[in-house]
């Protein structure tokens, strides 16, 4: 497998796994992004509004991608990369593939002098929690998420 970042021929496949990934967590009925969304990000441009790196095979099929933010102003003073999304194929996974794009965040994140790496994932995804511990990841204690919805937004 070869990890790299995202170029405009991979738009197709990293949507259909986005899509993928919607349906499997439970929000593909709000799911809103599509091929000409992908490419307003610019995601070739010096400081793209996001970041992507995928996983392809040996036959050049995107089997995976990781989706991140850099947080350029943080508490610490310092950046900090924030994994929005991480998706492997379901026929793909079990093979490292997973681990591979987090071994190219964690460079990625290194390079530009990151002091972390956060993310969220579903208390119910047993084999992320699995992996991300495997790697050495950490839970973070004491702290609670929310959200606040566009519905909510005239407080």
């Amino acid at each position: 497998m070869a990890v790299r970042k995202i170029q405009h021929g991979d738009l197709a496949s990293v949507l259909a796994l986005m899509q993928r990934h919607a349906h499997l967590e439970n929000y593909d009925d709000i799911f809103a992004v599509d091929e000409q969304a992908l490419n307003r990000l610019r995601l070739d441009s010096v400081r793209p509004p996001c970041n992507v790196v995928v996983s392809e095979n040996s036959e050049g099929k995107i089997v995976g991608f990781a989706l991140y933010f850099v947080l350029e102003f943080t508490f610490r003073n310092r950046p900090m990369l924030y994994l929005n999304d991480l998706m492997v194929d379901e026929a793909h996974r079990r093979r490292g593939i997973a681990r591979e794009l987090m071994a190219a965040l964690c460079r990625e994140a290194e390079s530009l002098g990151c002091f972390r790496i956060k993310w969220g994932v579903s208390g119910a995804n047993t084999e992320a929690l699995a992996l991300y511990e495997s790697i050495g990841a950490i839970r973070e204690q004491g702290k609670l998420y929310y959200i606040l919805d566009e519905r909510a937004f005239r407080l």
